[in-house]
């Protein structure tokens, strides 16, 4: 599939990344590479044999290797960058290189403003369910695997098919060649790239012209923000929402995660026509599902404080998924009181999606009672971006302030956010949420 012998991954720790080099290692090539900081992701790599390197320097990239695999979180300036390019050595960005292998398999592209990870990986554990094995790649941890690469089986076990993540970023998605399209959602984000709602729509339009004639496109059609792909493409659309009621008691909490799970059933029906096994497909798929126990930092329960605090920490970085991650805990925890550590990711969305911040902690029950009883804010996360002194978890604190009666304060620093989680008793659930690395406040705290 890949001809390359010894492969180098710049940046090996991101979760993509170390899903490839997890695949190609299962392959025999030989897999190596580097990040800027140790994480139980490159401690995982280097539990199987991956050697990874946490110094970037020229020599890290030796005479044997063939093939260089980089994140574009990397600058052009990184040394083993400039390195391989000076001795034209082969380069591909992570988005490049999945395209590379997708294009080997029958491909299913999971997509999706939010969603898509955790529907990744419920397709996974449907599939398993039935004793199918696909290829996947998803973008987070699962405990089961204690990997975020699945190998395949053999070809009737679903082997030939690939089910990957596909993120919409800089229209990353574009690379693959996809059979099928599951499309969870379509909202504004990644406004720091794409223009607005429009410019994220005509991407996902350009995914699914890329399905052939016999693809499907699994989706709400009722969605506005679908409404183009759903006029365009009438016949190849599979409406998640006729599965909802199939979907079976779940471990995972939130009525958000029964809609993923109603796309996956969704998904897995295309190959139960398929194989003309309807039944037997489908029920082992829905017994998958009921097994499924989550992925990594999707409203993970991480145990309980000294104290019997709930504590849970989940990646939700955009208003709506706060909404939901909120919304799942409160429905769940109806008698506690619901703490949240919010750790903002980019200051380009946190500035252009400032006012739905405000709202999605502002929300209110029936009863006109506030969701959150404590929320703090820790200092955004600016992960790709350089600092932008206009826009603060300051000013975002202050401005949830005005529109809340409960307490809401910008805090400095872990250290700080760690100590009030760890006097919260048994009447609090703790939440950690933010896509960068918030969760480590829960690193701090002695549990149980």
């Amino acid at each position: 599939m890949i001809d390359y012998k010894n492969i180098y991954f710049i940046g090996i720790g991101g979760i993509g990344m170390s899903a490839l080099a997890r695949m190609f290692k299962g392959q025999g090539i030989s897999v190596s590479g580097s990040d800027a900081s140790e994480s139980d992701v490159t401690k995982g790599l280097q539990d199987i044999g991956v050697q990874v390197n946490l110094q970037q320097i020229v020599e890290n990239i030796d005479q044997e290797t063939d093939c260089v695999v980089y994140t574009t979180a990397i600058p052009d300036s990184n040394p083993e960058l400039m390195e391989a390019r000076l001795r034209d050595i082969p380069i591909y960005t992570y988005a490049q290189m999945l395209g590379k292998v997708s294009s080997e398999f029958e491909t299913v592209a999971v997509s999706g403003t939010h969603g898509k990870t955790t529907t990744t990986a419920m397709i996974a554990s449907a599939l398993h369910g039935s004793n199918k094995k696909p290829n996947v790649i998803v973008g987070s941890l699962l405990p089961e695997y204690k990997s975020n690469y699945i190998k395949g089986g053999e070809k009737e076990e679903m082997g030939d098919i690939l089910i990957t993540e596909a993120c919409e970023y800089k229209r990353s998605f574009l690379n693959l060649n996809p059979k099928h399209v599951v499309i969870t959602n379509i909202e504004e984000d990644h406004l720091d790239y794409y223009n607005d709602l429009s410019d994220i729509q005509n991407a996902f339009m350009d995914l699914v012209d890329k399905t052939p004639e016999d693809g499907k496109i699994i989706c709400d059609p009722s969605s506005k923000n679908l409404t183009p792909i759903v006029e365009k493409y009438p016949e190849k659309i599979i409406d998640y929402r006729n599965f909802i009621d199939k979907v079976p008691q779940l471990k995972v909490l939130g009525e958000h995660n029964r809609i993923n799970a109603a796309a996956t059933l969704a998904l897995v029906s295309v190959y139960s026509d398929n194989q003309g096994a309807d039944d037997e497909l489908l029920d082992g798929a829905i017994k998958g599902l009921g097994n499924f126990k989550g992925t990594w930092r999707r409203l993970q329960a991480r145990g309980e404080n000294e104290n019997r605090a709930l504590l849970y920490d989940d990646y939700a970085h955009h208003p709506e998924e706060i909404k939901a991650g909120v919304n799942a805990l409160r429905e769940n925890f109806l008698d506690k009181k619901l703490v949240i550590f919010f750790q903002p990711h980019l200051y380009s969305r946190t500035k252009k999606l400032f006012n739905d911040f405000v709202t999605a902690f502002s929300e209110k029950d029936k009863t006109d009672q506030s969701k959150i009883s404590e929320l703090y804010l820790l200092p955004i996360y600016a992960a790709r971006e350089p600092a932008d002194s206009e826009i603060t978890s300051d000013k975002l604190a202050e401005e949830i302030s005005e529109n809340v009666s409960f307490k809401v304060e910008a805090l400095p620093d872990f250290e700080t956010a760690a100590k009030i989680a760890t006097e919260k008793d048994a009447e609090y659930v703790v939440v950690t949420m933010g896509a960068g690395d918030v969760y480590q406040i829960l690193d701090l705290v002695k549990t149980r």
